[in-house]
């Protein structure tokens, strides 16, 4: 009996020795493994955005010149580059035939004031009914305008410059037949030109009439030039979907010419202010919503921070909405945790 006691009281203590050995192996869930995270503390980036294109540079006017009447080149004065000065004379058409009809309306025209002033007497008299009288005062009108009318085609054998400015093309040779209105010349000015370039539709609403441009000219041996945005096109290439930018410049010393390929480079404001994040720290919930993981330095605890994701910048993405200015955000072992989980910061 009595060994049958001292077994069992071997037995309970035994168990009792056992169980305080697990609990001092097995500490309580209450103390809950922290797992190491690194962070990164969001800060607004004010940092220009720079956008290069490729460019031609244009004439600020161009203005094609052209005869009002047809006819034989006899005479060309200027050449392709030259400078030429408003009212100058540029080409003529052989005239010949034009002076004769001028010479023979103007014969005509004096018959009918001949005529017409032997009638007013005869009018004046009562001697000649009025519509005769009406009839030779309509033949003197349509005279006078048949010689201005050949006046006019005389003169306009003669084909003078519309304004000052450079001939930028030219297409007459002597001996052509000339057609009226068909370009002869295009007389452009250079004083100050364009650069045209073509931004695709994804960065046509970042650019903005009256910003600046840096412009690099190859031909030149890369001279630096600045412009300003003048024109922004509102309608989009069909088959490139871009829009066709100006650039207007001074070109004072006349160095930049029409048809110069050109660098240009345009920096955007549009950033400044914006959060941008590693592109590999976003995810998505099963709701569909893109999140980011944020530490809360004092809880050491795992928040969630639904955010909203804008345009691609630089090695990341701009987050519009979501993230304040000291948010510390989670960018290493984001993969380890979720919200409310306990974190250790790394240093």
């Amino acid at each position: 009996m009595n060994n049958k006691l001292i077994l069992r009281g071997l037995i309970i203590i035994m168990m009792l020795w056992f169980t305080g050995c697990n609990e001092k192996k097995n500490p309580t869930s209450a103390s809950e493994e922290r797992v190491i995270v690194k962070v990164q503390q969001i800060k607004p980036s004010n940092d220009e955005q720079q956008n290069d294109y490729v460019g031609t540079v244009e004439e600020s006017i161009s203005v094609p010149v052209s005869f009002l009447t047809s006819g034989q080149v006899t005479r060309v004065y200027v050449a392709e580059g030259q400078r030429v000065k408003k009212g100058q004379l540029l080409a003529e058409l052989n005239s010949s035939n034009y002076q004769s009809m001028y010479q023979i309306s103007r014969s005509k025209e004096k018959q009918a004031e001949d005529a017409y002033t032997r009638l007013s007497d005869l009018y004046k008299k009562e001697s000649l009914p009025e519509i005769k009288y009406i009839e030779v005062q309509t033949g003197v009108e349509q005279a006078r305008s048949a010689t201005q009318i050949a006046l006019k085609n005389l003169h306009d054998c003669k084909l003078y410059a519309p304004m000052d400015g450079i001939i930028g093309a030219r297409s007459i040779e002597i001996g052509m037949s000339i057609m009226p209105t068909v370009t002869v010349f295009k007389l452009v000015k250079i004083d100050k030109v364009n650069v045209k370039i073509s931004v695709p539709e994804n960065e046509v609403s970042k650019i903005k009439t009256g910003q600046k441009a840096q412009i690099s000219v190859t031909a030149l041996d890369n001279e630096q030039f600045e412009g300003k945005i003048e024109e922004k096109g509102v309608m989009a290439n069909p088959l490139s979907h871009t829009y066709d930018i100006k650039i207007a410049l001074s070109n004072s010393k006349e160095k930049l010419m029409p048809g110069m390929v050109c660098k240009v480079a345009i920096h955007n404001n549009n950033s400044t202010n914006q959060v941008v994040v590693p592109s590999n720290v976003i995810q998505i919930d099963k709701d569909g919503q893109q999140y980011l993981l944020i530490a809360d330095t004092i809880t050491k605890k795992v928040m969630k921070r639904v955010v909203k994701v804008g345009a691609p910048y630089q090695n990341g993405v701009i987050i519009t909405t979501g993230l304040q200015a000291g948010d510390q955000l989670i960018i290493e072992g984001y993969q380890k945790v979720s919200e409310n989980s306990t974190i250790q910061i790394a240093k």
